[in-house]
């Protein structure tokens, strides 16, 4: 540690200028310590290695490269000093300007940094939430049933013109003021009709056709085509229907239920069906809980969000949005191409969700604060076995992990959310919910792994009840 003065000055956006000065005598010492590292490496004719005297060695070295290494040497020392003396605990990286650094005299710099903000939060005590309890009836229970008939339902070739519904493999082309576009054609595509997932009016224009037959559709492309020079535009889809089929659907018997594997019965099936939407609809009621308490707790605080809080989360998004795509095998700049957008784009839409995640955060840690809430050791052991656990079992080993701090100190962190959360939960609404466990926070994990050894580790989401 090094002995300095400290000067502070409070700025706007939770921001803290140091002004330090550093001794000269520490100066000098940096200086000489600069010298014994570089000097080494200087040959002087005529002089054996390490014998040249050393205003000659510091010609030949030069004040600019002498005078950097003694900087790299004490700014770091010196500036962690200045956050003691300062008792300052600082949230990004300082940005740093020296202004004084020479033999002789002492060492001037300055350190702007970014510190948690002022937080004014009312009484939260007093929220008070009603807890939903949604009910399954026979008619939510009939359409995942049909939906699970459409999943077993079987093609079967039709001798008939397209009616909707059906399955085609057709050969197409788009034709542009009677030309055929280079690049836009297909053979053997395989076509649902259905209105739904088709460009307007492609598969209305289909209906009635034959196998054999060629029609021309007149269509205007959606504004959002994915060939930007394409969208919005008129053109023609020239489609010759190959092959027809049809799609039809099992019985609802016994039958269904052992095909799916879920029963020996209708009876079975109908009451896992109604069992599983009950259980996600419980869920379904306490996230809408949850997050009206959240609302609640967020309009009782005031802060100045810092920017650095901001830039870090929407970064944090940016890269889960990258690791996504990497598992789709798809690189960034070609999702970028993709969508006709850029990063600078994209993180102005990540914006407005960090800016709520961070306040949100700051909330609660101000809760968990006040009341006192903490995690154990034991806890976060458990977590970190808990989220690795799927990896390891399929013979992937993260003991490094296991062990990192930052990955425990992510999941602590995790932990303690989730801890603040059920507090402010059961002040909510007293009477507690036994349909739902804590939500695991194992889908964060990659990020965390990557801080903790700078590999490209990739945990699994375990998924909560």
């Amino acid at each position: 540690m090094a002995a300095v003065k400290v000067d502070t000055e409070k700025k706007p956006g939770s921001q803290v200028v140091l002004s330090v000065e550093v001794d000269a005598e520490q100066v000098l010492k940096s200086i000489d310590q600069a010298y014994s590292r570089l000097a080494p490496r200087v040959r002087i004719a005529g002089f054996r290695p390490g014998k040249a005297p050393r205003p000659m060695v510091e010609r030949e070295i030069g004040w600019p490269a002498l005078r950097q290494e003694a900087l790299d040497l004490i700014l770091p020392t010196a500036y962690n000093s200045a956050l003691d003396e300062a008792a300052l605990d600082p949230i990004d990286v300082p940005r740093v300007e020296v202004q004084q650094f020479e033999r002789g005299q002492p060492m001037r710099f300055t350190a702007t940094v970014s510190i948690k903000p002022d937080i004014t939060l009312k009484d939260y005590k007093d929220i008070s939430v009603p807890r939903p309890h949604s009910e399954i009836g026979d008619k939510e229970v009939d359409e995942a049933l049909e939906r699970l008939r459409l999943r077993f339902a079987e093609l079967h070739a039709a001798e008939r013109p397209v009616q909707a519904g059906d399955f085609l493999t057709v050969d197409t082309h788009i034709l542009k003021s009677g030309a055929v576009l280079i690049g836009e054609s297909e053979t053997d595509a395989q076509l649902e009709v259905d209105k739904e997932r088709l460009i307007t009016g492609l598969a209305e224009g289909l209906i009635g056709q034959a196998v054999g037959e060629t029609r021309d559709i007149a269509l205007t492309l959606p504004a959002d085509y994915p060939k930007k020079d394409l969208a919005g535009q008129n053109v023609v889809f020239r489609i010759t229907v190959k092959s027809i089929k049809e799609r039809r659907l099992p019985p609802l018997d016994d039958e269904l239920a052992k095909q799916v594997g879920r029963g020996q019965t209708f009876d079975e099936l109908r009451q896992e069906v109604h069992d599983e939407l009950q259980e996600a609809a419980h869920q379904s009621d306490e996230q809408r809980f949850e997050n009206d308490v959240l609302k609640a707790l967020d309009e009782r605080m005031e802060v100045e969000v810092p920017e650095a809080l901001i830039e870090r989360e929407v970064s944090r998004r940016i890269r889960e949005l990258e690791t996504r795509l990497q598992e789709q095998g798809v690189k960034m700049d070609r999702y970028l191409q993709y969508t006709n957008t850029s990063l600078d784009v994209l993180k102005a839409e990540q914006r407005p969700q960090a800016v709520q995640k961070v306040r949100l955060e700051l909330a609660l840690e101000t809760v968990a604060e006040r009341e006192g809430l903490t995690v154990s050791d034991a806890e976060v052991d458990e977590a970190v076995s808990n989220a690795l656990a799927e990896e390891d079992h399929v013979g992937h080993r993260h003991g490094d992990l296991r062990t990192a701090d930052p990955v425990r100190a992510y999941f602590r962190h995790q932990l303690l959310m989730r801890k603040t959360i059920d507090y402010l939960s059961s002040v909510a609404a007293p009477e507690a919910s036994a349909t739902i466990e804590p939500p695991s926070e194992a889908k964060e994990l990659e990020s965390a792994g990557k801080a903790a050894s700078g590999g490209e580790r990739r945990a699994r989401q375990k998924k909560g009840q």
